[in-house]
């Protein structure tokens, strides 16, 4: 694997024809300005005493980034793979820690995602496809101070283009492999002197991405696709301030990815790289809808800027998937079909400016509340169909300030805090009680129905409240060594709220010793050390960036299986995660840019007795769920002008994940796997019509995501194979 590696970056760096600079190469040695500070004003990511990951929205244009899985390939230490089973739903990890090999969606975000200042209060409706994005900035590390869900891995923030000063559009359309067929159109400018607005629309839709096991005799292929989103804005502006409004909506109908299962009792009994969904129906389907409306306005006063941030989603997702993708009834069966209909609220209002000629100041409020009904159903070997609906009420109120004090001139303190209340009022629905009456109760047959997940009869079980508070401090080091290079320490501390189970199976907690209950379980506090070094060198032509970090973590969250095989969220553990990150980029002519980036994590547990009371082994002993060991991209673009006629782009990348556990007790792993992607684009002398080719995964490398080793059965989830495609853009 390391002469593969090595072979790959001597590759990228074959020396190119130079020519005058032109194309994405000049694009991709821009500062990306960013907000992960949230100043007054937008801030160089190199200018951050943090480790981020920023990427200008022709950047992930460039990538032809599908979603955020495809981004998270290129940062290190971030693995932004979806669930499964569930189309939209997070399984993000960054630094080690995210909410893994679940789609529980009580169970708050470990890595938070952020839309245009709205932050996701589930892992639901998250990895949705990406279009008209102005940046996005991937957080390495807890975030506890400035952002409004407070998180313990990192946070995406994602902020979409805003209405300019003069009339633009554009209008992208692709084609491709598996009839692919994509329409994007953007139209944007001024309306007069103080209004501006904008209308984007993306479309998009194919066919299924894998074959079906010989043996099924099915027609087509697993995996339909297709999504739809509207994004409009509305931008008022005067001397004094500004104010926009921005709307989503976003509707995406699909199969989702299928399960490849292939052996049972240690016997192959199939292909492992074809789906081999159930004939009796349970083929996985998911409808995802939501709105999101955010008001965001800006005022000038004193030395600084008031910021207020409206925040509005409302989310309704029903799936259902063949979790074990055996299509032998007569020996297993186990399918699922899911609901939730989530709507959340969200009000920050801060003020960021300069007290003094040495202090600048970030301060503010934060409300946050969302209600969410979940319903499940399981339907196991064509004789069991259980059932449960349970509702969550969570509100969060915070307050915050982060101050930067000048030492000297090369010399800066920042010291910040963060106050967080949280309360969960919950009603918590068994899957499977069996004093259930109606369409609520377990019963034998019928055949599953993926569409109906709406249970009117169900009743809750166990209604409870419980409230968490945590003080979050930061206090930091940045040293500016020279005017090309920055160092910075710091020390901080991440929270993510206590909860209660909603996928809940285990009746014994009725009985007066449970052996698990549905909760309330504990908040998860970690406490972050880090050192980092930002560098801009050989005349801005080379940027280098080193973070190393040690994060230990207390009543550490982890869903795991009991004594029943039931899913259930402990705090689990202690531990401590050490990691190593580098990133680089380097202008090595006018016209070729190489990438790279590196990440290196030994997570360890210090404490589990939820593995070690099972297993008898030390808790050293077990791997981190869903956490590579190394991760590495690399990257080269090269403009080749042709004269006056325009400019050809061409653009080959490579990334590299190791192999890694799929489970707490580390039965089942995924080998490592690497992947390449390439592209070569035209574009005119004009610069406003572009024609592209472009593929992913050229290599049609057969990896997993996730993969699991349960009473004697495997099986994996089926992960992209290699697609290409032709792409048109014009703007006007």
């Amino acid at each position: 694997m390391k002469t593969a590696f090595k072979q790959s970056v001597i590759t990228l760096a074959v020396t190119l024809a130079s020519a005058s600079v032109v194309g994405d190469v000049s694009s991709l040695l821009e500062e990306v300005m960013v907000t992960a500070q949230k100043k007054s004003t937008t801030e160089a990511a190199q200018d951050v005493p943090i480790s981020i990951s920023a990427y200008s929205g022709d950047k992930v244009e460039a990538m032809f980034a599908v979603n955020l899985t495809d981004v998270g390939l290129t940062a290190p230490n971030v693995n932004l793979t979806p669930l499964a089973t569930s189309p939209g739903v997070a399984n993000f990890t960054i630094r080690g820690m995210g909410t893994v090999s679940q789609s529980i969606p009580s169970s708050d975000p470990a890595v938070g995602v952020v839309m245009d200042g709205i932050s996701y209060g589930t892992i639901f409706g998250v990895n949705t496809d990406l279009f008209d994005l102005e940046s996005l900035e991937v957080l390495r590390g807890p975030q506890g101070t400035l952002f409004g869900r407070n998180v313990t891995g990192g946070a995406i923030v994602m902020r979409s283009t805003r209405p300019g000063e003069e009339f633009e559009g554009k209008i992208k359309a692709t084609v491709g492999s598996h009839s692919r067929k994509d329409i994007m159109a953007l139209v944007s400018g001024p309306l007069n002197d103080n209004w501006g607005a904008k209308l984007a629309v993306l479309s998009k839709d194919r066919d299924g991405l894998w074959d079906y096991d010989d043996s099924l005799n099915r027609s087509g292929r697993q995996g339909d696709a297709e999504s739809l989103l509207i994004r409009p804005a509305i931008r008022y502006s005067n001397d004094s301030m500004e104010a926009i409004l921005i709307a989503e909506y976003g509707d995406m109908e699909g199969e989702g990815a299928g399960t490849r299962n292939w052996e049972i009792d240690g016997v192959q009994i199939r292909d492992p790289y074809e789906a081999s969904e159930s004939t009796q129906g349970n083929i996985a389907e998911s409808n995802l809808e939501w709105f999101n409306l955010m008001l965001e306005t800006n005022w000038e006063l004193r030395d600084g800027q008031l910021t207020t941030v409206l925040g509005y989603r409302d989310l309704e997702q029903q799936a259902s998937s063949d979790i074990d993708g055996v299509f032998d009834q007569s020996r297993f069966e186990f399918g699922r079909g899911t609901g939730l209909d989530q709507e959340q609220t969200s009000l920050e209002v801060r003020w960021a400016g300069d007290v003094t000629d040495k202090i600048s100041l970030t301060t503010g409020i934060y409300l946050f509340s969302q209600e969410y009904t979940y319903s499940e159903r399981r339907f196991i070997v064509n004789a069991f169909d259980r059932r449960g609906v349970s509702t969550i009420e969570h509100a969060t109120a915070g307050i915050f300030a982060q101050a930067d004090y000048r030492l000297s001139n090369s010399l800066a303190l920042t010291v910040g805090a963060r106050y967080s209340q949280e309360s969960k009022d919950a009603e918590i629905g068994v899957i499977g009680d069996p004093n259930a009456i109606g369409n609520c109760a377990s019963q034998s047959g019928p055949p599953f129905d993926q569409s109906e997940v709406s249970l009117s009869d169900c009743v809750p079980a166990l209604v409870d409240d419980e409230s968490w508070s945590n003080f979050s401090p930061k206090i930091g080091l940045t040293w500016d060594v020279n005017e090309d290079v920055m160092a910075f320490a710091s020390y901080s501390r991440g929270f993510r709220s206590g909860g209660y189970n909603v996928r809940f199976t285990d009746l014994s907690f009725v009985t007066p010793n449970p052996s698990s209950t549905p909760g309330p379980y504990n908040e998860e506090v970690v406490d972050a050390f880090e050192l980092g070094i930002k560098s801009t060198l050989l005349d801005g032509r080379l940027r280098a960036n080193l973070s190393l970090f040690h994060n230990q973590y207390d009543d550490l969250q982890r869903t795991a299986l009991n004594a029943n095989f039931t899913q259930e969220i402990l705090n689990a553990a202690t531990a401590t995660i050490r990691g190593i990150e580098f990133d680089a980029t380097y202008a090595v002519t006018d016209n070729l840019v190489l990438e790279a980036s590196w990440g290196y994590l030994d997570p360890s547990y210090d404490e589990a007795d939820f593995l070690t009371q099972t297993t008898g082994k030390s808790a050293s002993s077990f791997d981190f769920t869903m956490v590579p060991e190394n991760t590495r991209s690399a990257a080269a673009t090269y403009d080749l002008a042709l004269s006056d006629i325009g400019t050809l782009t061409w653009r080959l990348s490579y990334s590299f994940v190791d192999e890694m556990a799929t489970d707490d007790f580390n039965r089942q792993r995924v080998s490592q796997y690497e992947l390449y992607d390439a592209s070569v684009k035209f574009t005119n002398s004009d610069e406003n019509l572009t024609v592209s080719l472009f593929g992913r995964n050229l290599k049609d490398e057969v990896y997993f995501d996730f993969a699991f080793n349960l009473v004697g059965l495997r099986s994996a989830f089926l992960t992209p194979p290699r697609t290409y495609g032709v792409e048109l853009t014009y703007e006007f």
